[in-house]
């Protein structure tokens, strides 16, 4: 199975280290992962003993490898996987089978496909080098503002953020959100995940039924690199807003 946000992947090899092996990057590689087989979230703990069963059984077969971490789009996931060389396709989907993956990915020529650890079937992904990120320039997450229609005030998820409103607006109703690309979050909202866009991704109803525009004057000039503390800042925000006398729903 080739799910849809695999194609949304990006990639951030490990910096070669004096002890680290150098390899040639311009030869076909997999890249393998033994993260949450058959497509079912584990804890760190058990991803981790996942991680270094594959390792090791890489390293029986005395196979070229280098780590790699496997990335979201929006950088809330992560996969700890490798690259593996002197591989045939049918030797990395049996791997990818035996620590239960859908797929692997395969960089050729400098371009990355995807393929079906059970029928065989590829997908484009891109050029190798546009999906490589760095630690050190992670995608920049902002916290967005929108103000939202009077009418939200009728919406039992909306009062069940400001059970004290009673109907009255205040300052204006809100919704806080993050996003590494805020123009397309709202787009999403408005008009859910088009051509290229995470399947996945879904917008909110909220917005979608009472969006009015967007209020970047409220909104914190702060960027954040990861999700979790984007997601931190926005509660926080959320939270600064209704002191101010806003009413505000925020995920």
């Amino acid at each position: 199975m080739i799910r849809p946000e695999y194609l949304q992947t990006f990639f951030i090899p490990k910096k070669p280290g004096k002890t680290l092996p150098k390899h040639d990057w311009s030869k076909p590689f997999a890249i393998l992962t033994a993260y949450n087989p058959g497509g079912r979230k584990q804890d760190t703990k058990a991803n981790e003993e996942s991680s270094k069963k594959l390792r090791q059984a890489l390293s029986r077969k005395f196979l070229p490898k280098h780590r790699v971490t496997a990335v979201s789009e929006d950088w809330s996931h992560e996969e700890k996987s490798f690259a593996v060389w002197e591989l045939t396709h049918a030797a990395a989907a049996q791997i990818g089978r035996d620590f239960g993956q859908d797929a692997y990915f395969w960089v050729e020529n400098n371009s990355v496909t995807v393929c079906s650890c059970i029928s065989g079937k590829t997908k484009s992904v891109g050029r190798w080098k546009d999906r490589l990120r760095s630690r050190v320039i992670p995608f920049p997450i902002r916290i967005y503002v929108l103000e939202l229609r009077r009418e939200v005030l009728k919406d039992r998820s909306f009062l069940k953020q400001n059970p004290k409103c009673a109907g009255d607006a205040g300052l204006g109703c809100l919704y806080v959100g993050s996003a590494a690309d805020v123009e397309k979050r709202v787009r999403i909202h408005q008009r859910g995940p088009g051509p290229g866009d995470n399947p996945r991704v879904r917008g909110s109803t909220l917005v979608k039924k009472y969006l009015l525009k967007r209020r970047d004057d409220l909104e914190s000039p702060d960027i954040y690199t990861t999700s979790g503390h984007a997601t931190l800042a926005e509660a926080l925000e959320a939270e600064f807003l209704r002191d101010q006398g806003y009413r505000v729903y925020s995920n």
